[in-house]
């Protein structure tokens, strides 16, 4: 085989090698979910829906104990001080609505005084889904040049399915001048 036939076989796998390589991919798809900014505010208008006072309501009673000509009187009384203490007091509640790993965190804070919501403040952190698309080649080609201590040079060609490669080579023996081909087998780790 002539020279011309050598460097045309060497151009012709690496002419498959590389247009098999682009042709085909494979899709890989990874999906994370990722904190987003915290959404913080306020809510003013808090609007009565409905109001309802109940039939026997639920009083706090003071009890006095009275000493009177040797005997003794119990007496209860509705404790006004500590209804109107009640009534003044400034509660604050916290509450989660709901914390998952794929919408987020949503805290709610109440504030209440004089039997009415004060204010509301909200604290939402979302979370958001994130997609990336991979493609990954399902065919590569592969091309060298070697050089050995035995005065040899060899050019090879191939090309790769995922990890598993084929693909020729020409060797030229300077020192015995000789031509020779190969096949090899090669794999990817």
């Amino acid at each position: 085989m002539d020279k011309k036939h050598i460097v045309a076989l060497c151009l012709f796998c690496l002419a498959i090698g590389f247009f098999a390589g682009r042709q085909t991919f494979t899709v890989k798809t990874e999906t994370k979910y990722v904190k987003g900014d915290s959404i913080s505010g306020t809510a003013s208008d808090i609007v009565l829906v409905s109001e309802t006072i109940p039939a026997e309501p639920e009083l706090i009673y003071r009890t006095d104990t009275i000493y009177r000509d040797n005997m003794v009187f119990i007496e209860t009384k509705v404790d006004s001080t500590a209804i109107f203490n009640e009534y003044i007091a400034r509660r604050e509640f916290a509450t989660v609505l709901f914390d998952t790993p794929t919408l987020g965190k949503l805290s709610l804070f109440e504030t209440i005084q004089y039997n009415r919501p004060a204010e509301i403040r909200y604290d939402f952190v979302p979370i958001y889904k994130e997609t990336t698309k991979y493609k990954i080649p399902v065919w590569n080609g592969f091309a060298g040049t070697s050089v050995n201590t035995f005065g040899q040079v060899s050019g090879f060609a191939g090309v790769f399915h995922k990890n598993f490669g084929a693909g020729a080579s020409y060797i030229r023996d300077f020192e015995r001048g000789r031509n020779g081909y190969g096949i090899m087998v090669v794999i990817k780790f």
